[in-house]
């Protein structure tokens, strides 16, 4: 017997059953993906650290969804080089993008390719070898508020309107000595 409280529905929606199914079914995948990378550690994982990567893999595909993690080939594509594999690994390579490891390769987010790779992206990656960060480290950091910035804006929604302040705050927060 379900107790009713007024003003609340006794039984689910089918909208909200739907969520709940999805919610479950999402659920399994997670933990049955999971439980073969915690298998093979060779020693326990605490839950704090669990936590840490699944919050940290979680930011990845907002920053995918928010504005792509693309492949090689489609980085060439959007700046206008065709199927070219070649071209976004040069760059990456002669610091002038972004190229993060995803899975077994490397990914282009989306955000420094306008018309132009963006010419900041050369300075911030100059600021980050300086500083001994990895370019996961950087997207990481642009795609989150910092208070190295007025308001604590996000350094990736000023990258092109103010790319002085961004690699100001890149030099302050990547020199940081604790």
């Amino acid at each position: 017997m379900t107790a009713h409280i007024e003003g609340s529905p006794t039984t689910p929606s089918d909208g909200e059953t739907a969520l709940y199914q999805r919610w479950a079914h999402d659920a399994a995948v997670g933990l049955a993906s999971l439980a073969p990378a915690m298998t093979a550690a060779p020693t326990p994982l605490s839950p704090q650290l669990a936590r840490a990567a699944q919050a940290t893999e979680n930011t990845w595909r907002e920053i995918d969804a928010e504005f792509g993690l693309l492949s090689s080939t489609e980085a060439a594509e959007t700046m206008g080089y065709g199927a070219n594999r070649t071209w976004a690994a040069a760059n990456r390579k002669n610091g002038r993008l972004l190229g993060v490891r995803r899975g077994g390769g490397f990914r282009y987010p989306g955000f420094q390719l306008t018309p132009d790779v963006l010419p900041v992206i050369a300075h911030l990656i100059d600021i980050a070898r300086q500083n001994a960060w990895s370019a996961e480290s950087v997207v990481l950091w642009l795609c989150s508020p910092s208070g190295w910035l007025a308001d604590d804006h996000r350094p990736v929604d000023l990258l092109a309107e103010e790319p002085h302040a961004v690699l100001e705050a890149a030099s302050s927060a990547m020199a940081a000595h604790w």
